[in-house]
């Protein structure tokens, strides 16, 4: 990357003889006529205008036909500007008018100094001189100066010279113009994505589509009528994830930037956006139908649309029993661990060429799709169940927050006043579904802190006319009224002991265990065979597709990876990028490696550094064992339920659970 300084007139110069060209990437010549004036006061007043950003490549850059009518003389491979079309256009449009569509009468008032866009009664102001004049090859400054009433024995004459003079200087003005040379799209793209273009950052989507618009002129169009159909459904999707897949489909890859290479012709785009649409529709059916995720707000990441996406394309929508329960699992544990909360682009395509290479080869899909779940479980030991302390630090702001809301629509939970199932589309105000605080804010968080008012396990889902009714009241007052079957479906204990204000901590505590076996129903994990008191198991069934509204699913509080309401052409809500690491093409038989760590043991190996720093026989709760840093792990890294795992399967030498302890303590005996 090199920095230098060159003069303006040089730069629009190079504009107008095709030296300087118009990738398709960049937007059209968009500024309105007031922005004009203002630039040329700048430079008439040496105040800074930005730099100049010029693309040096060896690549056939899709281009865009510029403002200016250029020349096409010049043999060598032109540049390309990248950012600064605006202003060089402008000054292009005002220098050169016979050359530009844009069509500017800029007038410079001698006497106040100003530029402005004169009117037509304006323009009979002979003390306003046109700056195209002003800013010609060879002005004749003392022509326009005995034209607008100002001679040479005039006392303000060299006065008013300078300032007309100040004015042609404008041409000399040096920028600064930096020069990427490179052939990476991805680099150059980066760059360009940073640079500030109107007040706005551009992303990688913006440029895409700008591609898409130059090679298939109906592109956007088409583009726009399906997201039309998306927001019909709820399901408006982020514009990078949905290129992402597109990419996959064209054999790019998900770096949907590489749609922009020449050889993506027009037809290909038109072919590819046509799979997009088939796979999106595929997608959406089985998200909502089986998945019982009624709209795309409730995803955790819009990037767990893709893979399915593309599952069911390659294999026209087919899936027999358990390749579709497998799915679904995969999208609950994509959702439920984060998985594309980083190297999302690394992880489609490694996800992605592993479907492929299943639907090629004669190994078995099914294979295939639960070492995906494997993969989506990150450094988790291989289906460790959902230990209930685990839950206590999730809150409505965790992934484990939607899954909650899921599984109540897949349960067909009732409301707790009406006894009518939660409908996720409502007819009335009155049922929209809310999330309600079963022990008050006001009763426990002064008390407790709002970490532990705001866990998941105090809050249940209930009709907006319920939440109303109910209000601050105290649990002892109103759950009493609430038929216990409506309490056991959203494992609330029945034992009335619990619903007291200074029994708060072990209501959470007894909630979270029947929440922690919703979760492994719902993630397809072993659930311990330890009776309960409290809750009963309900088979899960379908439900109906929801909105949502009010204290619930605010984008604020319930679901603060998505928008909500907004309806731009696919919304822009990314993961956080990274780049693209090393990652296993194929799922390993039984654990997902990073780095030389085992995770399969994992949690046994973290449990014993820990104990081992204390005396024999101090005894510790798992999450104060999650909670400390050991040689290879953070504190938090190791999950409450591998370390549970590893110590209920006999994986730690010499550690015992401490018996009748609850919450659950471990300690070393020996």
């Amino acid at each position: 990357m090199g920095l230098a300084t060159e003069s303006l007139i040089t730069q629009v110069r190079h504009l107008l003889d095709g030296r300087l060209v118009i990738p398709s990437i960049q937007r059209s010549y968009v500024w309105k006529k007031a922005q004009v004036p203002f630039l040329l006061d700048s430079l008439y007043k040496d105040y800074p205008v930005g730099s100049l950003l010029v693309w040096k490549t060896t690549l056939d850059v899709p281009l865009k036909k510029a403002a200016v009518i250029q020349g096409h003389e010049v043999q060598l491979q032109p540049s390309v500007l990248l950012d600064g079309q605006q202003r060089l256009t402008s000054l292009a449009a005002v220098i050169a008018p016979d050359r530009t569509t844009t069509h500017l009468d800029v007038r410079f008032n001698i006497d106040t100094q100003e530029f402005l866009n004169a009117s037509a009664v304006q323009r009979r102001n002979r003390r306003l001189l046109r700056v195209t004049q002003l800013m010609s090859e060879t002005p004749q400054f003392a022509q326009l100066l005995s034209a607008a009433g100002i001679d040479r024995d005039d006392p303000t004459y060299d006065t008013y010279y300078d300032r007309i003079r100040n004015v042609h200087s404008i041409r000399q003005k040096e920028v600064p113009v930096v020069t990427v040379e490179s052939d990476d799209y991805e680099e150059v793209a980066e760059i360009f994505t940073r640079v500030n273009q109107g007040g706005r950052r551009l992303s990688k989507g913006d440029l895409v589509l700008s591609a898409i618009a130059a090679r298939w002129p109906d592109g956007l169009d088409v583009i726009d009528q399906f997201n039309d159909e998306l927001n019909f459904q709820n399901f408006s999707l982020d514009r990078e994830a949905v290129l992402r897949l597109t990419g996959i489909l064209a054999g790019t890859g998900s770096h949907s930037i590489k749609l922009i290479d020449k050889a993506i012709t027009g037809d290909k785009l038109k072919l590819h956006w046509a799979e997009t649409e088939k796979a999106l529709r595929y997608a959406v059916d089985f998200l909502k139908g089986e998945c019982s995720i009624p709209r795309s707000a409730v995803l955790t990441s819009p990037n767990v649309v893709v893979i399915p996406a593309y599952l069911l394309f390659l294999r026209n929508g087919r899936l027999d029993r358990m390749e579709a329960a497998t799915l679904k699992r995969w999208v609950y544990t994509a959702m439920a661990f984060s998985y594309y909360s980083n190297q999302v682009e690394g992880k489609l395509d490694a996800d992605s060429k592993s479907l492929r290479s299943a639907v090629d080869s004669t190994s078995s899909f099914l294979d295939t799709l639960t070492g995906l779940v494997r993969r989506a479980s990150g450094a988790r030991p291989v289906d460790t169940p959902i230990d209930p302390e685990e839950l206590s630090s999730k809150k409505m702001s965790s992934a484990w927050f939607n899954l909650l809301y899921i599984a109540a629509l897949q349960r067909s939970v009732k409301d707790w006043k009406s006894n009518q199932s939660l409908s996720s589309a409502p007819m009335t105000s009155g049922s929209r579904i809310e999330y309600h605080h079963i022990f008050p804010k006001t009763k426990v968080t002064s008390t407790y802190g709002t970490d532990l008012t705001n866990s998941i396990g105090n809050l249940a889902f209930i009709f907006s006319s319920s939440n109303r009714s109910i209000s601050a009241k105290s649990p002892a007052a109103y759950l009493p009224t609430i038929p216990p079957e409506r309490l056991e479906e959203q494992q609330v204990p029945i034992d009335s002991t619990l619903w007291s204000i200074k029994n708060f901590p072990a209501f959470i505590e007894a909630r979270q265990v029947g929440l922690a076996r919703i979760f492994n129903q719902l993630l397809g994990l072993t659930v311990s065979t330890e009776a309960s008191p409290h809750f009963t198991d309900v088979a899960p069934i379908e439900a109906e597709l929801p909105d949502d509204d009010d204290e619930a699913f605010e984008a604020d509080d319930a679901l603060p990876r998505t928008d909500l309401t907004s309806s731009s052409s696919f919304h822009d809500q990314r993961d956080t990028l990274h780049p693209t690491s090393a990652f296993p093409l194929q799922p390993e038989p039984s654990h997902q490696p990073t780095g030389t760590r085992r995770p399969n043991g994992a949690g046994a190996s973290h449990v014993l550094e820990v104990l081992r720093r204390v005396p024999i026989g101090t005894e510790f709760r798992i999450a104060e064992i999650r909670d400390h840093a050991t040689t290879d792990y953070q504190a938090g890294e190791i999950s409450g339920g591998a370390i549970d795992a590893a110590v209920r399967m006999g994986n730690v030498p010499g550690v015992r659970f401490v018996p009748g302890a609850k919450p659950k303590r471990i300690r070393l005996e020996e």
